[in-house]
């Protein structure tokens, strides 16, 4: 037998190894496809996965139809590890929900998040009702956020990141909004009432509503020109408290009030997109129902609203409380998200400290019945093991069906066509 000439026996051994490269991406793509299925374990993220796979899958099309000849030779490694990378943006979360230790947490998180976006989804009707739900995910940033549809996610990627400069462009395009909640939050289930906040970012983001509240602001709080302009930077943050609260009830206020004790008035990264702690408060009572039974915290030390920015916050709640929203098909914020009263919840954290069910069938009212046992009775919180048997009455109300709308197939795999077509012309692949 005669050896192979050196080079072609690199040239040939570089093609096979590239057809492992975009081998391993299809298979694993063909997994996630089949864990969404109807018996699948990842049932519920369907939309999300499918998005995905119809993103990339077009991605790994092209590379492979590319014709031989230095073209090929010199785009398709790099494109690879480009779509690789891509891909990991889905990856690292599905594959937390095989961990048993965060499978439930996460499972959780994701139900709070679609109790407050999918009300929202179902009032806008229409395109924007085909529009995949926000996905949530374990983070090493200390604090929630958001990360909206479209938006960069460069930095949510493991280091090393995208190779080529049409992969740090298609990194821009977010194919999905995300929620990132710290890795202590999953021992510590009051603080995941944040995820409601966090939802009311992507309430507002897309099913655009920003206008509208801007106009809101303007023309129905009451507010002369300067002080309208001091609060416009912070409507953002005081929509997402209110959906937090219109979904949470007394429990999101008290866990924000914590938050914002520990952390001190203003204070952390960004805190210009926020009002002082005392006013952000003040707009959550303002949007609870009147209830004069109802215990609320007093504001953090430093953190009085004062200046009348108290009353001012309540003008701005009442503003954007006050008629409906034509984005949302004419309905107000409070027929979207129907808050609990006050005394259930208070009944259903007595149920959780007794060592009884909530004997709700909402997933915001009982993990706001937990939030409330735990701000009463921190220590009787552990004792009755509030934590587990609030996470398992959850998870006993996830329907095992795919978070998406009916119909619409044909528009959402036009839109994903569309996607699939800008990331390969950002990656240079495109025909």
């Amino acid at each position: 037998m005669t050896a192979a000439e050196p080079g072609a026996g690199r040239a040939l051994r570089r093609a096979v190894e590239l057809g492992h490269h975009t081998a391993s991406l299809r298979e694993e793509l063909a997994e996630w496809r089949s864990e969404a299925a109807d018996d699948g374990a990842l049932i519920r993220h369907r939309s999300q996965v499918e998005s995905v796979v119809r993103i990339l899958s077009a991605g790994l099309d092209r590379l492979e139809a590319l014709p031989a000849g230095p073209r090929r030779d010199l785009l398709v490694p790099e494109a690879v590890l480009d779509l690789h990378h891509v891909g990991d943006f889905l990856r690292g979360k599905l594959l937390l929900r095989r961990v048993p230790r965060y499978r439930d947490f996460l499972t959780v998180a994701d139900e709070l998040a679609w109790s407050v976006y999918e009300p929202a989804r179902r009032a806008a009707g229409g395109a924007r009702a085909l529009r995949e739900p926000p996905l949530t995910f374990l983070s090493r940033e200390p604090v929630p956020f958001a990360a909206a549809r479209g938006s960069g996610f460069t930095h949510l990627l493991p280091p090393g990141g995208l190779r080529t400069r049409g992969g740090l462009e298609a990194g821009g395009r977010l194919p999905f909004p995300v929620i990132g909640v710290p890795w202590s939050t999953s021992r510590h289930l009051p603080a995941v009432l944040a995820v409601a906040h966090e939802a009311g970012h992507h309430v507002e983001d897309d099913f655009g509503l920003a206008p509208a509240l801007a106009e809101r602001l303007r023309t129905g709080a009451g507010l002369d020109r300067e002080r309208a302009a001091v609060w416009e930077p912070w409507l953002g943050e005081v929509f997402a408290d209110v959906c937090a609260t219109l979904a949470c009830g007394t429990a999101y206020v008290w866990t924000l009030a914590d938050v914002l004790a520990a952390a001190g008035d203003g204070g952390g990264a960004g805190a210009d997109r926020y009002p002082p702690a005392g006013a952000r408060l003040a707009a959550c009572r303002a949007a609870l129902p009147p209830d004069p039974e109802a215990r609320l915290p007093e504001d953090p030390p430093g953190g009085a609203a004062g200046d009348g920015a108290g009353e001012e916050a309540a003008a701005v709640v009442r503003a954007l409380l006050a008629d409906g929203f034509e984005e949302l098909g004419g309905a107000r914020l409070a027929q979207v998200l129907r808050p609990a009263g006050p005394a259930e919840l208070a009944d259903a954290a007595d149920s959780l400290l007794a060592g009884l069910s909530t004997g709700r069938g909402d997933v915001p009212g009982v993990l706001a019945a937990a939030a409330l046992a735990f701000v009463r009775d921190p220590r009787g919180y552990d004792a009755a093991d509030v934590d587990g048997r609030a996470r398992r009455e959850v998870l006993r109300l996830v329907p095992r069906e795919p978070r998406s709308a009916p119909g619409g197939a044909a528009e959402v795999a036009a839109r994903d066509a569309a996607a699939a077509a800008d990331l390969l012309a950002l990656l240079g692949i495109g025909p």
